[in-house]
C-alpha cells in the first residue's frame, strides 16, 4: 500500500508539474524577450541549444529549458525568505524550500527524462532508440545482453543524479546553517554571513547546471 501511495504522489505531482508549465510556458517566453537580464539569459541558451542540437526540434526544447530553468530558479530563492521565522509564528516544522525535498527534485529530473525520451524518439525514431540501447557500446552479438546491461543503468542514472545534485545542494546548505545558528553570537554573525553569501550565489547557479546538464543528456542521446 506505501509503494502504490508513494507512486500516486508521484504521478500526481508529475502530472501537476506538467500542468504548470503548460500554462507558464508562453507567459515566461514573452516575459524573457522583454526584460533584459533574462534576454541575456535567452540569447545563452538559444545559442547552447544551437550548437548542439538539430534544428527541428530546437524550439520546443528552448521553450522547455527556460521554463524548467524559472521554475527551479523561484522555487530555489524561497530559500531567501525567513523560512525559520515563518515556522515559529505558525507553530509548525514544514519545510518551506520546495527543492530541498528529494520529492520535487526528482518530478522535475523525471520530467525532464520523459521530455529527453520524447524528443529523441521524434528526431531518431523508436527502433534506433532501443537499438542504441543494444549494439552500443559495443556492436558484437554475444555482448548486446551486456551493452543493454550498462546502457539502460546509465540512462537510469541521468534522472537520479539530476535529482540527487539539485536537492543535495539545497539540504546540504539548509543544514549547514542550521549548525551555524547554534554558535555563539560572534561566530553566529560571521559564519552567516560568509556562508550566506556563497549560498545565495549557489541557488541561481543549481539551476543553471540543472538545465544544461538536460541540454547536454539530450544531446548525447541524439548523437549516440
Amino acid at each position: 500500500m506505501d509503494i502504490l501511495k508513494s507512486f500516486n504522489l508521484i504521478k500526481k505531482t508529475i502530472l501537476l508539474n506538467i500542468l504548470i508549465i503548460i500554462s507558464l510556458s508562453n507567459l515566461i517566453y514573452i516575459y524573457t524577450t522583454k526584460t533584459k537580464i533574462f534576454i541575456k539569459i535567452n540569447v545563452y541558451l538559444k545559442t547552447f541549444i544551437k550548437n548542439i542540437i538539430i534544428k527541428k526540434i530546437r524550439n520546443i526544447f528552448l521553450l522547455f529549458n527556460i521554463t524548467l530553468f524559472f521554475n527551479i530558479l523561484i522555487l530555489n530563492l524561497t530559500d531567501l525568505l525567513p523560512c525559520e521565522l515563518v515556522k515559529k509564528i505558525i507553530r509548525k516544522n514544514i519545510n518551506l524550500v520546495p527543492t530541498s525535498d528529494i520529492n520535487t527534485t526528482f518530478n522535475f529530473s523525471i520530467l525532464s527524462i520523459l521530455i529527453i525520451i520524447y524528443l529523441t524518439i521524434y528526431e531518431i525514431g523508436l527502433f534506433k532508440f532501443i537499438n542504441n540501447f543494444i549494439t552500443k557500446p559495443i556492436n558484437l552479438y554475444l555482448l548486446y545482453w551486456f551493452n543493454f546491461l550498462i546502457e539502460f543503468i546509465s540512462f537510469i542514472m541521468k534522472p537520479i543524479s539530476l535529482s540527487l545534485r539539485l536537492f543535495g545542494n539545497i539540504f546540504s546548505s539548509d543544514i549547514i546553517f542550521k549548525l551555524i545558528s547554534k554558535m555563539n553570537f560572534f561566530s553566529n554573525i560571521l559564519f552567516n554571513l560568509s556562508w550566506g553569501i556563497f549560498h545565495y550565489l549557489v541557488l541561481p547557479l543549481q539551476s543553471f547546471i540543472f538545465i544544461t546538464l538536460v541540454i547536454i543528456y539530450l544531446s548525447q542521446n541524439i548523437q549516440h
